[in-house]
Parts: C-alpha cells; sequence; structure tokens
C-alpha cells in the first residue's frame, strides 16, 4: 500500500497491542530521563559540596550568608509586628476620630492646644490685675480677685466649649459673661473717674478696651479649645504615627539587609560557579547540561531569599 493511502485510510495491518505500547514506551522514556535527571542533579549537589569543603573562604563566606539570612529573617518578623502594630494604632485613631471628632474640626493636639491657651490666660491676667484694683483692695486682696478673675476666665472658656452643642444653655451662658464684663467695665470706669482724675470719656474708652481685650482673650480661648483634640485621640494619633514610623525604619533596615544577603549569595555564586564548571562532568553528559545543574544546584543549597 501506498504512503498516500495509508496516510488517508490508515494502514489496515496496523496492531493494535503495538500502537498501545507506544504511550507506554514513552513514559517508561520519560521517567528513565527523570531519573537520569534527578542522578545528575545529585552528582552536580554532591560536588559543590565537596568544593565547599576544599575551599576554606567558601565556608568563611558561607558563614556570613547564614549570619545576613538569620538577620534578615528576624528583621522580616519585626517588620510583620511593626505591621500588625501599625494597623491596630491605627485602627484605634479611626475609633476615636468617628466617636469624638466626626466632622475633623479638631486640627490641634491635645498638648499644643491647651500650650495655647495658658499664653491667653497669661494675657489675660494683666487686663483682670488692672479691672481688680478697681475694688481698692490692698496688694494681698488685688492679687486675689486677680485669681478670682483668671479662673472665671478659663470657666468661661470651658463652658463656651462645653455649652457649643447647645443654644439655650450657650445663649444663657452669654448673658451672664456679658454681664460680669459690663460690671468690670463699669467697676473701672469708675475707679478711673475717681482715683485717676481721668475725665469720663477717657475712662470709659479705657476701660471698655481693656474690658475687650479680657473679652477676646477669652473667646479666642474657647475657640483654640474648640479646635484642639481630647487627650485620649491625641495620644492615639500620636501612637498612629509612631508605629508607622517605626514600621517605616523597620522595612528600610529589612531592604538593606535583604541587599547584603543578595550580595553575600552572589559572591558565592560567583565563587562556585567558575570552580565547579572546572570539574569533569559524568560521562554521557554534554557540558552545557552539566553547567546547568551545577548552577541549579547551587541555587538549591544557597538559595536567594
Amino acid at each position: 500500500m501506498s504512503i498516500e493511502a495509508i496516510a488517508e485510510y490508515g494502514d489496515p495491518s496496523a496492531d493494535p497491542e503495538r500502537d498501545n505500547a507506544m504511550p507506554q514506551a514513552q513514559s517508561a522514556d520519560a521517567e528513565q530521563t527523570a531519573h537520569v535527571d534527578v542522578a545528575l542533579q545529585t552528582y552536580a549537589t554532591m560536588t559543590i559540596k565537596r568544593l565547599v569543603q576544599e575551599h576554606p573562604i567558601v565556608a568563611r563566606e558561607i558563614q556570613a550568608t547564614q549570619r545576613a539570612r538569620v538577620h534578615a529573617q528576624e528583621l522580616a518578623r519585626r517588620v510583620s509586628r511593626a505591621d500588625q502594630t501599625k494597623a491596630d494604632a491605627e485602627q484605634h485613631e479611626s475609633s476615636l476620630a468617628v466617636k469624638l471628632d466626626p466632622g475633623d474640626r479638631r486640627t490641634l493636639s491635645f498638648g499644643l492646644g491647651i500650650a495655647i491657651v495658658i499664653a491667653l490666660v497669661i494675657l489675660d491676667a494683666v487686663p483682670l490685675n488692672w479691672a481688680a484694683q478697681a475694688f481698692g483692695l490692698n496688694s494681698a486682696g488685688t492679687s486675689l480677685v486677680t485669681f478670682i478673675l483668671v479662673v472665671a476666665s478659663i470657666g468661661a472658656m470651658l463652658a463656651f466649649e462645653i455649652t457649643r452643642a447647645h443654644p439655650r444653655r450657650r445663649g444663657v451662658l452669654t448673658v451672664v459673661v456679658t454681664t460680669g464684663y459690663l460690671a468690670l467695665l463699669g467697676l473701672r470706669t469708675e475707679f478711673l473717674t475717681t482715683v485717676s482724675s481721668e475725665s469720663l470719656p477717657v475712662a470709659l474708652l479705657e476701660s471698655a478696651l481693656l474690658t475687650a481685650i479680657s473679652a477676646g482673650l477669652v473667646l479666642c480661648g474657647s475657640a483654640i479649645l474648640a479646635r484642639t483634640r481630647s487627650l485620649s485621640h491625641s495620644k492615639a494619633r500620636a501612637a498612629a504615627r509612631h508605629a508607622a514610623q517605626v514600621a517605616e525604619e523597620a522595612r528600610a533596615e529589612q531592604i538593606q539587609a535583604a541587599d547584603r544577603l543578595h550580595r553575600h549569595i552572589g559572591s558565592l555564586h560567583h565563587m562556585l560557579l567558575p570552580w565547579s564548571l572546572s570539574s569533569a562532568a559524568p560521562e554521557s553528559v554534554d557540558h552545557a547540561k552539566w553547567a546547568t545543574a551545577l548552577e541549579q544546584a547551587i541555587r538549591t543549597l544557597f538559595p536567594m531569599t
């Protein structure tokens, strides 16, 4: 039968058992090839180990590589812990932000806000001391009245902040504070006209200026408190920033350690590969296949990670 007919209709004399035996033979060949490859890889690994034993400089480089690998693994665990701490801190800060500052209006930290308020209170003590002199007391009495007025000023700042969400209470507080400042205005004006012999317009203008300064400082303090985070929220925010910084530093150290490990492993590869290529290849194995087996053995014994 011609080749064309066999190709078109098949060979009628073909043996089915022989056809079934062909895949089995191919499978056996594949298994034999795999077995040969495993044996070659084992021999290549033994060759690399022998070279390591014959060259002390390689042993020292291996020790350095192992130290670098342990250090890199420790830093990887540190980065994992730092990332977890960062995630927990950010979650806690986010929960407090939703609870205490949903509108994200409070932009000042607790420490900065309190420092500004204290500075405003110290500035307010000066006009309040001049107002306390209107009571005509001695030095100790004037100091006591000044202290009371400063405490009242602080209380007014806090009260304006507490009643911010309560318009009715805020209105009552505004009336009380305005009445107090009008009383101070009258006392100061009377003191200037009586003791200092100032004319009424001048005394009134001076008293109004001092009263306005004191009231303005109180309003500024209240506005600062409205922009100041609570102590717990400020601590949580600072903890989140610190955790993020620690995680970033740990990741940078991990990258440096990984680069150092890769340099050590690369140095090992450059040492071992030329030496191993100079060794004789097994029988019936070409040079290219032997070089590939040696390189694979090196990568297996000294992985890059």
